[in-house]
């Protein structure tokens, strides 16, 4: 079995600690502090309008009011998470592309000797990679971050109503709302690394398509957390992931998912879920918190690939 050179191990090491290291900077705690000041303030305005009701447990009436207001109140407040994560997608596509343009040079120099020019590098051409993705990156935000607040809603409507039936006060209940809402956060947390992780690497495939038309080699490969033998590198690397791994696709093409994997993941499995096989997606995430990346390759490199071809696997 071919082995992984060194050189793009290393490549591919650095593309996961620049990915990583723009998940995990300052976007979560940003948008952290700014939900729990719109989600306060909301909490306020909901506990105000009850306040003048009559009587010492939480009522049906009540329970409308703030229905009403919350509704409204999320969809205002998820907004503004969308709009706010504009700064923040726009960083991860240009460290994206920044990241490509220096990964694709060194390694080409390294394997070939040869030094390479990528179209990216021009500034208009690098700014318009990025305002081309940049419409369907919002659209993607705000429906994520819609499903968000909806959720909260249930949720919140959910204990709500268990609050009721136990004939809690109306105070009772604004300390079980405030507190329902403070534990979404995780989800809200986890939408803000998996959209940015979508921006990097829509991004990064984008500066793969702008580069293939003048380099026809320059290919994507999908890499999950294997090793250089294909093996998962911890017990969280699913079978699914593990088919994944390695595979190869003209840019702006799309990768398949197999019906198995060529390795065990740490359960034994190397059968893929019947759910999965045969989807295709454009680049990683195909789930929230994904840890695969989007990598350049060329077959001059002697990196081993493989493509996806009438339901089975080509060695490129």
């Amino acid at each position: 079995m071919k082995k992984v050179p060194k050189a793009f191990l290393d490549a591919v090491s650095t593309h996961r600690n620049r990915l990583e290291k723009t998940l995990s900077g300052h976007a979560a705690a940003k948008m952290k502090k700014l939900y729990d000041e719109a989600q306060g303030q909301l909490v306020s305005k909901l506990a105000k309008s009850i306040a003048a009701g009559k009587g010492d447990t939480f009522t049906a009436y009540q329970m409308r009011i703030i229905q009403a207001q919350l509704r409204e109140g999320q969809a205002i407040i998820t907004k503004r998470l969308a709009g706010n994560m504009q700064p923040l997608t726009k960083m991860a596509q240009e460290k994206a592309l920044q990241g490509l343009v220096g990964d694709v040079k060194r390694l080409h120099k390294h394997f070939t000797g040869a030094a390479i020019t990528l179209p990216i590098e021009e500034a208009a051409t690098f700014a318009g990679v990025i305002q081309h993705r940049a419409s369907s990156i919002l659209r993607a935000n705000q429906q994520s971050f819609a499903r968000y607040g909806v959720k909260i809603v249930t949720n919140v409507e959910k204990e709500m109503a268990l609050s009721m039936l136990r004939g809690e006060s109306p105070s009772d209940v604004m300390d079980t709302v405030a507190e329902v809402i403070d534990g979404e956060w995780w989800q809200g947390e986890r939408i803000v690394r998996t959209e940015m992780a979508y921006a990097y690497n829509a991004t990064h495939r984008d500066g793969l398509v702008e580069a293939h038309d003048e380099i026809p080699d320059l290919y994507m490969q999908w890499q999950e957390n294997c090793d250089e033998d294909g093996e998962p590198l911890d017990d969280r690397v699913a079978v699914d992931s593990i088919a994944m791994h390695g595979q190869v696709a003209v840019p702006g093409g799309q990768f398949t998912m197999p019906s198995t994997a060529p390795s065990p993941d740490a359960k034994g499995n190397t059968i893929v879920p019947k759910g999965m096989v045969g989807r295709s997606w454009d680049f990683p995430p195909n789930r929230p918190n994904d840890r695969a990346v989007l990598t350049p390759w060329m077959p001059d490199w002697g990196v081993p690939g493989w493509r996806y071809v009438g339901g089975k696997r080509v060695s490129m």
